[in-house]
């Protein structure tokens, strides 16, 4: 379904060259939810870019659903961008438009007829279950009812493929498990292919079959999630799976505040989202 060979991407800034994404091959089949997961920095959100050619790589391979798309003109690669659905972690919702208007924007960006927009629009709310807010405003929506109108939005198109980038990271735990759930059933009930980004390895193992593990712009390991004991070869991946919090002692013969200090063993990222300071 999705095939990457060699897929790298640079960029350059006043400050020099960096290498987001380093020569990374990957296969994801057709139905099959494949989660990336790394730190910030480790390249997953702009590899999970290159997919629909949001970042165009500066070389390498990209395939979707047989079709090699670094070769199509702009105008057929617009079309075949319609059927690979985005969600990303801050929503990205026009305030001034309504939930239904939101979703139909994908449509009309798209250029589908105007006729059918409308019972297309309501297919994707009540996919989500999401019909009784269609004319609500963004400001009028929870964070989780927020995701569910972004969901809709990239299923409007009835796309096969859906990247998903941070999806859950902008919302509380209780609205994560709501956000996986729909995103389960739209895997299983759709058949829709989906791409996970994540920095979260609870929320990779609820939904993914198959994790890429991302360090320094490279897939360092891949980990099956059927059930099986997981064993990771790599540090980064002991790392994110490992479940404890560790802090350094505190030193308190000092009268200055302590900087940061980095922990001695593996922490866990899903449970350490903040950072621990004294002053």
């Amino acid at each position: 379904m999705i095939t990457l060979r060699g897929v790298t991407k640079t960029f350059t800034t006043a400050g020099g060259t960096t290498t987001a994404v380093d020569d990374v091959d990957l296969h994801v089949e057709r139905g099959a939810v494949q989660g990336i997961i790394g730190f910030s920095g480790a390249g997953k959100s702009t590899l999970v870019r290159t997919v629909n050619l949001l970042e165009r790589p500066d070389s390498g391979s990209v395939v979707v659903d047989g079709e090699e798309l670094t070769t199509l003109p702009e105008r057929e690669l617009r079309a075949r961008r319609a059927k690979i659905g985005m969600i990303f972690q801050h929503f990205n919702l026009l305030e001034n438009l309504t939930a239904a208007q939101n979703v139909e924007l994908a449509l009309r960006v798209a250029g589908a007829p105007k006729a059918g927009r409308a019972a297309k629009v309501a297919r994707s709310l009540a996919v989500v279950d999401l019909s009784d807010k269609a004319d609500a405003y963004p400001s009028k929506l929870s964070g989780g009812q927020k995701q569910r109108v972004a969901i809709a939005r990239a299923l409007a198109n009835e796309p096969s493929v859906l990247l998903c980038d941070e999806p859950t990271s902008a919302v509380d735990p209780q609205t994560t498990i709501t956000v996986l759930q729909y995103l389960k059933e739209v895997n299983e009930r759709l058949g829709i292919t989906i791409v996970l980004v994540t920095h979260q390895m609870n929320v990779v193992k609820a939904l993914a079959g198959d994790v890429a593990v991302m360090e320094s712009g490279r897939v360092v390991e891949h980990l099956r999630l059927d059930g099986s004991p997981l064993a990771p070869r790599s540090e980064i991946a002991r790392f994110l799976l490992d479940d404890e919090i560790r802090l350094a002692p505190v030193d308190h013969g000092r009268t200055e505040p302590d900087a940061v200090v980095p922990p001695r063993a593996p922490v866990s990222l899903d449970r350490l989202e903040a950072v621990v300071e004294r002053g």
